[in-house]
C-alpha cells in the first residue's frame, strides 16, 4: 500500500492559492492524497502529482461538493480529512453594507464549510475516523472596521465547528478550527498595499506576519494522529497577536 493510500485522501477547498495551496503542497510532501477544490486551477497548475486531483467547483454548490467526495471514494480512496480554506473578504463601511455583499460572505465563508462538512461526514462516520479543519480568523474576535460581514461569517465558523465537534466526537470524527492572524496571502492585498500588509508586523509579538506555511503546519498537526485528543478547539496561529 502506498503512503497516500494508507493516509487516505484530504479534501482541500480554496486549494489554488494562499493557505490552501500551501496546505496542499505540504500534505502531498507528507504522503497524503489531496483533492484540491477551487474555482480554477490557479497555482495547482504548478503541481504534477499522481496523488493530486483537481475539481473545479464553487463551495456554495453543495451538490458539487458531494459529487467530488463521491467520485474520490469511487476511485478507491478513503476520505480521512477535510480542510476548508476557501474564503472571501471585501472592505465595506457598515452603513454601506448591502444584503448582496453580506449574503455572499456568509455563503462562501460559512455555508461553504457547512456544505463541505456535510459532504465528507457520511464517509467519515462509516469508517469511524476523520479530521476536519475549518478556517476562522482573528477578526472573528477582534472585529474589524469595514469588515463586519467578514467578522460575522468567521464568527459563525467557530460556532459551527464546536457544535459539529460535539455531535461527532463519539464517532471518531474530530473537528477543529484555525484562526490566522494577518497572513502573507493574496487576500489582504485585495484591500491593502504590500507596505501596509508588512507594516502590521509591528503589532505582532513575534515580529512578523504569518506565512501560508505557518498555517499549513498547523493543519498538518490537526489532521494527524498527533492531535488525536484534540477536538472542538480554535488554534490561533497569530504570532501572539489577539490573545484574548
Amino acid at each position: 500500500m502506498s503512503a497516500a493510500a494508507s493516509k487516505g485522501a484530504v479534501i482541500v477547498t480554496g486549494a489554488a492559492s494562499g493557505i490552501g495551496f500551501a496546505t496542499t503542497q505540504l500534505l502531498l510532501a507528507q504522503g497524503y492524497r489531496v483533492v484540491g477544490c477551487d474555482l480554477a486551477r490557479g497555482r495547482l497548475a504548478e503541481r504534477d502529482s499522481a496523488d493530486l486531483h483537481f475539481d473545479a467547483l464553487d463551495v456554495r454548490d453543495a451538490a458539487a461538493l458531494h459529487a467530488s467526495v463521491t467520485a474520490e471514494a469511487a476511485r478507491g480512496h478513503a476520505i480521512t480529512g477535510l480542510v476548508a480554506c476557501a474564503g472571501i473578504i471585501t472592505r465595506t463601511p457598515y452603513l454601506e453594507l448591502d444584503e448582496e455583499t453580506f449574503d455572499r460572505h456568509l455563503d462562501v465563508n460559512l455555508k461553504g464549510p457547512l456544505f463541505a462538512c456535510q459532504a465528507v461526514l457520511p464517509a467519515m462516520r462509516r469508517q469511524g475516523k476523520g479530521s476536519i479543519v475549518l478556517f476562522s480568523s482573528s477578526i472573528a474576535r477582534s472585529g474589524s472596521a469595514h469588515g463586519a460581514h467578514y467578522a460575522a461569517s468567521k464568527g459563525g465558523v467557530l460556532g459551527l465547528a464546536r457544535s459539529l465537534a460535539l455531535e461527532t466526537a463519539r464517532e471518531g470524527v474530530r473537528v477543529n478550527v484555525i484562526s490566522p492572524g494577518v497572513t502573507d496571502t493574496p487576500m489582504p492585498r485585495g484591500h491593502a498595499s504590500d507596505e501596509e500588509v508588512y507594516a502590521k508586523a509591528a503589532k505582532v509579538p513575534l515580529g512578523r506576519i504569518g506565512q501560508p506555511d505557518d498555517m499549513a503546519q498547523a493543519v498538518l498537526f490537526l489532521l494527524s494522529d498527533d492531535s488525536s485528543y484534540v477536538t472542538g478547539q480554535d488554534l490561533r496561529v497569530s504570532g501572539g497577536a489577539n490573545l484574548f
